[in-house]
């Protein structure tokens, strides 16, 4: 009897605890789902939380309906929704770097759409990597362009060397970087890409049949003059791509 007793307020003691724990609370990773609300945290490159980040709920039943908020001290956000509409959640964190402003989107954990039921979408800056669905890079991007004197067809054959000028946009430590253009025929064709943005020096060699030889750089968009080394600072997003720098190369 005793030992029935004892397994009797065992029993008990946990289904008091399931009771007491649900998904509402917060946890250590974020706050938990919450009906009727998009929750979740925003983490930096390094994995702490950030403050003051605007999370967007767009309502994908509705033209140009939206509602924000922003994140606390933790991290974590908490935004009511309308009671009609099916929902997509971005974020994006704002940076100023080396004189230049920019808006760097974040990476969803989960990237799909929700119902007014609510859902928890947490969001991390990365500094490189594939966006969600194949839509580019979170990384910067060089995009290279033949000179009209050059008389290199074969792009792919040129290996860039991208040095670190200083620190990251995150404050982080960047590496030296070879890249090569993508394959011909290749979305990345004649482009750079998923370059943590920072500021970097760029030196480049064409490996051609008469072996290593070392190529002028200039600023695509500039009347300057071609020299060995070239100093870059990405353009923020515009019409010609998100955070961008256009080179052309010669011998």
């Amino acid at each position: 009897m005793r030992k029935w007793i004892l397994m009797l307020q065992c029993a008990l003691i946990v289904g008091l605890v399931a009771a007491c724990t649900t998904d509402d609370e917060p946890g250590i990773d974020g706050p938990g789902s919450k009906k009727g609300y998009a929750t979740g945290k925003v983490t930096d490159t390094e994995g702490k939380p950030v403050k003051g980040v605007e999370v967007v709920i767009d309502n994908t039943m509705i033209y140009a309906s939206y509602s924000l908020g922003n994140t606390d001290a933790n991290g974590n956000y908490e935004i009511q929704l309308p009671k009609v509409g099916t929902f997509m959640a971005s974020a994006q964190i704002v940076k100023q770097y080396n004189g230049r402003r920019y808006e760097l989107d974040l990476d969803p954990d989960v990237y799909e759409g929700f119902s007014i039921d609510g859902a928890v979408r947490n969001f991390q800056w990365k500094l490189a990597g594939e966006r969600p669905e194949g839509e580019g890079y979170y990384g910067a991007t060089v995009g290279l362009n033949k000179s009209l004197y050059s008389s290199i067809y074969d792009e792919e054959n040129i290996e860039f060397t991208l040095t670190p000028v200083g620190d990251l946009i995150d404050g982080s430590k960047g590496k030296t970087l070879k890249m090569k253009s993508g394959k011909p025929y290749s979305k990345t064709y004649g482009y750079l890409v998923d370059i943590p943005l920072g500021r970097y020096e760029i030196t480049a060699y064409y490996n051609g049949e008469g072996g290593k030889a070392p190529l002028k750089l200039r600023n695509h968009f500039s009347e300057d003059e071609y020299e060995s080394k070239l100093v870059i600072d990405f353009e923020p997003s515009t019409m010609w791509g998100r955070n961008s720098f256009y080179i052309s190369y010669m011998e």
